[in-house]
């Protein structure tokens, strides 16, 4: 991080974060994910327990922070439970997300059994009909269900973690559904709510789903019309000073904002991770960031891009 201070595209020490990649298929059909809408073109699979233990191998002491999640949901990967055990036998702290469709109470059960330190359950809505409007295919009910489960086991279990983190992404038609959401966060006996701000694909061409409060969007319509990120750019950006994103392939790309994993810096299968941390293509991207950070397409619907 210190390189980052002093605006350097080399990087002095090893990544404190990674996020790996289990599967890129989803029971659901989002409209503002790639994985929902169909829209990625790498080939859809799953990441192996051994590549996982390989990789780990060759990540430097200073990791300590896994996220285990990407494109898809991670419980349909029928070795999920493995993954997380064997990240935590590397002394990591481990982070999922999921849409809590599969979360019944042998998989709560489970989930507290293998260690995990943080899930974020996600649900965009109080009601089912505003739900499934984001979460095209879902059911508000089992998402309740999934954490209802999560909280008796960890009760059972007398385990504090895994921590629960309820997610909302807020869009203009929720946006109403936020003080009721706070009160069902509580009720569930959930460890924190998010209000998240929602990426959209295409803005420009959306903006009825922009919220009409300011700090629920990333968003803001310029006066000529158009929508654009709020903020300047700040050619600065901490992740790719700090982590990094695997896809289930082992495709190493800079963070989670290129789903497509179009700027592969390497591959995890191939190489060590820590030698491609190095390498000369992570400089130049690291240059192209502290130098024109606008010009990069995937840092150009991301907030962190901006100041």
């Amino acid at each position: 991080m210190i390189s980052l201070l002093l605006k350097k595209p080399c990087v002095w020490g090893q990544p404190l974060a990674l996020s790996v990649e289990p599967i890129n298929i989803c029971n659901l059909k989002c409209p503002e994910c790639p994985t929902g809408m169909g829209i990625l073109t790498r080939p859809k699979g799953m990441l192996t327990v051994d590549s996982l233990r390989n990789m780990l191998k060759g990540t430097a002491k200073s990791l300590w922070h896994l996220n285990i999640y990407f494109q898809g949901e991670p419980y349909m990967h029928p070795d999920f439970f493995e993954l997380v055990t064997t990240a935590k036998k590397a002394e990591l702290v481990v982070e999922t997300s999921t849409n809590a469709q599969f979360l019944n109470y042998r998989q709560a059960q489970k989930t507290i059994q293998s260690g995990l330190d943080v899930i974020v359950v996600s649900m965009d809505g109080s009601t089912q009909g505003v739900y499934e409007k984001y979460r095209v295919g879902g059911d508000i009910e089992k998402v309740i269900k999934g954490i209802e489960n999560l909280v008796k086991a960890k009760k059972e279990a007398r385990s504090r973690y895994p921590l629960i983190r309820l997610q909302f992404l807020a869009f203009s038609y929720n946006q109403h559904q936020i003080k009721e959401m706070k009160q069902i966060a509580f009720n569930l006996g959930v460890d924190s709510l998010e209000i998240k701000k929602a990426q959209i694909y295409g803005v420009n061409n959306k903006t009825a789903l922009l919220p009409t409060q300011k700090k629920l969007s990333r968003y803001a319509v310029q006066r000529d019309g158009e929508v654009q990120l709020q903020g300047k750019v700040r050619n600065s950006c901490w992740k790719h000073w700090s982590s990094a994103v695997v896809t289930w392939r082992g495709d190493v790309v800079p963070c989670c904002f290129d789903k497509d994993a179009k700027y592969v810096m390497g591959n995890a299968n191939q190489q060590n991770l820590k030698e491609i941390w190095y390498k000369t293509e992570f400089k130049y991207f690291r240059r192209r960031v502290l130098q024109a950070q606008q010009d990069i397409d995937i840092c150009s619907n991301c907030p962190l891009s901006r100041k």
